[in-house]
């Protein structure tokens, strides 16, 4: 009788390790670790990071996430667009004052759109009582200023993008070569990852041959070839831990089957990265017409697809390929993801 009763006390009990309940504590009782100035993004790192293996929390590496698209036009770079402006901007206007740091490998980068999401955020900050001229003035003097924290670096070839990481120390440490010398580096983005791909898999999979061939008359062992990613990564973690920031990789979904809207797992294009928190982007499907209806039913309703369509609403989800479900668990319990939408003057979040 006592055995049995013990055995069901027994069974009521939960367990839970010690870093799961210092991650409930801190979202009781606080806001999580600021990476990014975007708290559903926050809160998701946060949660990838108290979720890793313990004998991972030690180290001194400083987390990375990917954003990955799986269409032209997921939007992912508006995203680091908003992210750039949180970076550069002052405290008083909601940002992190501090200066960002872009790697664009495709050149698709704009300054433009940056700007204009620069301004965006500054009207939010603005009092509506200030005269018109005024407001406008002050918010393109204010503009100006956060661009120049803005360090952009356009390398031709794989090898360029890693000689780039590689000399960010001396570039930045340097106080005559631009404005941002007394300013953290809030991360280092590196805008696509993808661009690269296919000439380095041409080159790895050239140098492979040729290495059988030269060696298949000796008999001797083909050594092992390694991808230059790899080599990218080592440097992107080595710059990101002397300048304590998180790393941003962008990526594009490079698989020829189209992707499903149903799933929410993607193979990684780019597993050398081994980024902390894998994200996917995609455009949410306008509803579609359904069968059967009437043409006086399609006119009413046009007018809310026309709505639908120009708005155009995005969804940030976790990449659920590989992942262990312990960790899963954790970032559903902090939402999952995020939605956001992208209009002329830039992005809006989803409150959450």
């Amino acid at each position: 009788m006592a055995e049995d009763v013990g055995k069901k006390l027994l069974g009521e009990v939960e367990e839970a390790g010690l870093d799961e309940i210092l991650h409930t504590l801190r979202l009781q009782h606080g806001s999580p670790t600021e990476y990014f100035g975007l708290p559903p993004l926050d809160r998701l790192l946060q949660a990838a990071t108290d979720a890793r293996p313990q004998a991972l929390k030690a180290s001194t590496a400083q987390p990375t996430i990917e954003l990955m698209s799986l269409a032209p036009g997921g939007d992912k770079t508006h995203v680091l667009y908003h992210l750039c402006a949180l970076a550069v901007l002052p405290k008083t206007f909601g940002g992190k004052q501090a200066c960002a740091v872009i790697v664009d490998t495709d050149g698709k980068f704009s300054v433009s759109r940056l700007a204009a999401q620069l301004e965006q955020l500054l009207r939010e900050h603005h009092t509506p009582e200030a005269p018109a001229e005024t407001t406008s003035t002050a918010i393109e003097e204010e503009l100006l200023a956060a661009l120049r924290h803005i360090h952009i670096f356009r390398p031709p070839s794989l090898p360029s993008a890693i000689a780039t990481l590689d000399s960010l120390q001396t570039y930045l440490f340097d106080k005559a070569r631009h404005y941002s010398f007394d300013r953290q580096v809030a991360f280092i983005a590196i805008d696509s990852a993808s661009s690269f791909y296919w000439q380095d898999r041409a080159e790895t999979e050239d140098a492979a041959f040729v290495a059988s061939t030269s060696t298949s008359t000796t008999g001797s062992k083909v050594p092992a070839l390694q991808s230059a990613y790899v080599q990218l990564a080592t440097s992107l973690r080595n710059t990101t831990q002397t300048f304590s920031c998180p790393a941003i990789i962008t990526a594009w979904h490079l698989n020829n089957l189209p992707p499903s809207n149903a799933s929410r797992g993607y193979r990684p294009q780019l597993p050398a990265l081994q980024p902390t928190l894998r994200l996917v982007m995609r455009r949410l499907p306008v509803r579609k017409f359904p069968p059967g209806i009437s043409l006086e039913q399609a006119l009413r309703e046009a007018g809310d697809r026309q709505k639908a369509v120009e708005e155009a609403k995005f969804e940030c989800f976790v990449n659920e390929w590989g992942m262990d479900e312990r960790v899963l668990q954790a970032l559903q319990r902090v939402g999952g993801g995020f939605d956001f939408t992208v209009e002329e003057d830039g992005v809006s979040m989803e409150e959450g």
